[in-house]
């Protein structure tokens, strides 16, 4: 069955008339697009609706009968078109990513409505692009996202994963995460890469290590500008360009809401 909101604002403006001629007016439609209107209604509803007499148009016991349910569900729908709109999104990201990116996107996103309303997931790029394929998040912030049937993906920004160090370094031990591609790719190109070397997940723990002066760290320049650390790329060392994404369904993005929050993400995104 497939009565539209405007299958039940046709019956019930008939409904209300001495005659089809009176209905049409009031709905500002060509009478015979609503005879033929209500003819497919009645159709639907497999029930005769009205008598079409020499003196106009009346209900029948069925219309009758249905009339109130019609202005019910009439009345309920004006009122769901009409409410204020409380939308909730999940958006999903690597807690570094949301480190460096998500205090400025929530201060920019204070100035619209109150009635849509945001909360965080975090996790590894990856384990937030399959939470968004499996409808778990709305938005996933993803490093370098692989594609996926259904999904889009569109940039956010780019960011230089480079070896950083501070100028108290005692050590030329390498500290890394090694679940990082980005570390893998850097190590490979390194002539004279450090034998020695630290595997650490965290990359804000990274971050202070090598402020500390514990050694070199593999580091993205968005976290270290983050952290406000008084570290430096090292010289002569390979670096790996990053792209973060955001992926979601087309169907997401389409909304006014969805366009409001990617257009904030990415103006979010300062570029170094």
């Amino acid at each position: 069955m497939s009565i539209t909101f405007k299958d039940l604002e046709n019956f019930i403006a008939v409904a209300h008339s001495r005659t089809l001629s009176e209905a049409s007016e009031k709905l500002e439609m060509a009478q015979p697009s609503l005879s033929l209107a209500i003819k497919k209604l009645e159709t639907e509803l497999n029930l005769p609706l009205f008598i079409r007499g020499r003196n106009g148009i009346k209900l029948t016991p069925q219309g009758r009968m249905i009339l109130p349910e019609a202005q019910s569900a009439l009345k309920l729908l004006f009122k769901i078109k009409g409410a204020p709109v409380n939308l909730s999104f999940k958006i999903g990201c690597h807690p570094s990513v949301g480190m460096f990116l998500l205090g400025r996107f929530l201060k920019s996103m204070n100035q619209f409505s109150s009635n849509l309303s945001l909360s965080v997931v975090n996790g590894s790029s990856a384990e937030i692009n399959k939470k968004v394929a499996e409808g778990e998040v709305d938005f996933g912030l993803v490093m370098n996202p692989l594609p996926i049937p259904g999904l889009i993906t569109k940039l956010i920004g780019e960011d230089d994963v480079a070896v950083w160090e501070s100028s108290k370094r005692y050590s030329d031990r390498l500290i890394y995460n090694p679940d990082m591609i980005q570390s893998s790719a850097i190590i490979s190109r390194w002539k004279g890469v450090p034998v020695e070397r630290i595997e650490v997940a965290n990359l804000e723990l990274i971050a202070n290590l090598v402020e500390s002066g514990a050694g070199l760290g593999i580091l993205p320049s968005q976290v270290v500008k983050a952290q406000r650390l008084g570290l430096h790329k090292v010289e002569g060392t390979p670096s790996y360009k990053d792209r973060l994404a955001l992926v979601c369904y087309p169907e997401i993005i389409k909304s006014k809401e969805g366009k409001i929050i990617f257009d904030e993400l990415k103006k979010s995104f300062i570029q170094l």
